[in-house]
């Protein structure tokens, strides 16, 4: 908290004693890469806290917070956790692009390749699930139900991931990497159920897993196309296993 930094001035302290991110401005600082930056990922949790430089006092509460940082910049953003620096660490923190760095479109003919590859294990085992044969049935059908569950583990990483490059990533009321652990525990619960009612419960999760990105992942910095491509390979992954759960009803 604020109180571990007795070296900064009192008013950055009481700044951060109401709020976790403060905003250190002299009034002619350009901060509005910054407030964009903050109320779009951090809305309500910060403050600006502007020192004119023609007030000695200000100059010298300035002064105290550059020794008690090392950094000179303005604006500067500081939080409960100490000194971030300016505008770049402040994008680099929440985990935005710079304006300059290129971003992966999922659209990209590799990754497409790559997304089209996973769907091969699902359409491969649903046809194959209708094969007369009983032995080959059963090991199709468990083979459908084991990579659903391990796919759905990895979509429920990906939140993971996002938290590690924005600590402030959540899911509903829940923190990013809370969610993460929820899509493989309930896949792994759907494997041990009989096998129609597995493949019929892992259908459901895909969609119900799509539906909560969706949600979640609609007003973040996502690569053009992802959740259009998400929605693509779900829909395949979902077909497929409505394909074995046919199977086993016809059979």
């Amino acid at each position: 908290m604020a109180e571990t930094n007795p070296d900064w001035p009192e008013p950055v302290r009481r700044a951060l004693d109401e709020y976790p991110i403060v905003l250190v401005t002299s009034g002619l600082s350009d901060t509005r890469e910054a407030e964009a930056l903050l109320d779009r990922q951090r809305p309500g949790e910060w403050t600006r806290l502007e020192w004119g430089m023609g007030s000695a006092g200000n100059r010298a509460a300035f002064h105290q917070l550059q020794q008690a940082t090392g950094m000179r910049m303005l604006p500067l953003v500081v939080t409960r956790e100490g000194a971030l620096g300016g505008v770049p660490e402040l994008r680099a923190w929440l985990g935005e692009a710079t304006p300059d760095t290129p971003r992966t479109d999922a659209r990209d003919p590799v990754l497409t390749v790559l997304g089209a590859g996973g769907l091969i294990p699902f359409v491969f085992f649903g046809a194959g699930a209708w094969i007369a044969h009983p032995e080959w049935q059963a090991f199709a059908l468990n083979a459908l139900a084991l990579y659903g569950a391990v796919i759905l583990a990895f979509l429920g990483a990906i939140h993971w991931g996002i938290h590690l490059a924005d600590r402030s990533h959540r899911v509903g009321p829940l923190s990013g990497p809370a969610w993460a652990v929820i899509p493989p525990v309930l896949a792994w619960l759907a494997v041990l159920q009989p096998l129609p009612e597995a493949i019929m419960t892992l259908a459901v999760l895909f969609l119900g897993v799509l539906w909560v990105d969706r949600l979640s992942l609609r007003d973040r910095r996502l690569p053009p196309g992802y959740l259009t491509l998400r929605m693509v390979l779900t829909t395949g992954a979902i077909l497929s296993l409505a394909a074995g759960l046919g199977a086993v009803t016809v059979g």
